[in-house]
């Protein structure tokens, strides 16, 4: 174990090295290649991040998020996912969790976290995808989405920043691994699949509140059809054939663009064109819960 531990670190330490050498890039240059990827003054951002050491950004996750809002300014707002869980939303509730909209911590990564923790910066109060905002529409986006059954789709955040024409930015994380927008597009689109996108009875969770009061709600899950169906990479193909993916890579990091209403738009021209996001085309097929 110890030989294994040294040789582990000796190719930390040599990674290291080679990534400063010539994969190293400053707070400057980042910001250079955000604009480059049309982030602009005033833009609403919705941040999917993975930070490393070994991806060459000379600066920590709060830095990351400093040369985001630098950017936006004060006509800006910046989002970010912080669920409390890595199952799915169903395993989730049914450990019976109380979820806490002020320490609940997110692990949705560690920039997700200190985000979370930065002065000014709300969260919406959904046991399942709380959403946090930072900017001059903050209370706007987190304001009732408790009162959501479906906590993507109508009146929720994701259809206020589709609202703002928002850009969800990809920071290290492939598109088929935190495309979140895609709950959004699916409640879009759940009259065209020939299965129940939710399960029929949602199910009740405790909250506390931002005044710390508990409360029961009721939240929709996805079916386990959805879930065992779901092809995000079916989805990111059709968005790349239209081009609408915009990429970037600076030193190790890759950085993906795409507006809102583009990711709108091509999903509903998916269905124009008779293809889902789910296996079999979300068409009919033989399928048994309990297996």
């Amino acid at each position: 174990m110890k030989i294994r531990h040294r040789i582990k670190n000796i190719y930390y330490k040599f990674n290291r090295i080679i990534t400063d050498l010539f994969f190293s890039y400053d707070k400057n240059q980042f910001k250079d290649a955000l604009l480059k990827l049309s982030v602009r003054k005033g833009d609403t951002i919705f941040l999917h991040s993975s930070f490393s050491f070994f991806n060459g950004f000379r600066g920590n996750p709060q830095d990351i998020i400093n040369c985001l809002i630098e950017i936006i300014g004060e006509e800006g707002n910046l989002l970010m996912v912080s669920m409390s869980y890595t199952s799915s939303a169903y395993d989730y509730l049914k450990r019976n969790p109380i979820f806490d909209v002020r320490r609940t911590p997110s692990k949705m990564g560690i920039i997700s976290e200190i985000f979370r923790r930065k002065k000014g910066v709300l969260r919406s109060a959904s046991a399942t995808h709380p959403v946090l905002v930072f900017g001059k529409d903050a209370e706007w986006f987190v304001k009732d989405h408790e009162r959501c059954l479906i906590p993507c789709g109508k009146d929720t955040p994701f259809e206020k920043f589709r609202i703002k024409n928002g850009k969800i930015l990809h920071f290290n994380v492939p598109f088929h691994n935190g495309f979140t927008f895609i709950h959004y597009l699916e409640d879009l689109i759940k009259d065209e699949l020939s299965f129940p996108l939710y399960d029929k009875e949602p199910i009740p969770v405790r909250i506390l509140d931002h005044t710390g009061k508990e409360i029961e709600i009721k939240i929709c899950v996805f079916s386990e059809r959805t879930v065992r169906t779901r092809r995000v990479k079916v989805l990111g193909d059709y968005f790349n054939k239209h081009k609408i993916l915009k990429y970037r890579r600076i030193g190790k990091t890759k950085l993906m663009l795409v507006s809102a209403e583009d990711a709108v738009y091509y999903c509903k021209k998916m269905v124009d064109d008779k293809r889902l996001f789910f296996a079999n085309g979300g068409k009919k097929v033989s399928f048994n819960k309990t297996t």
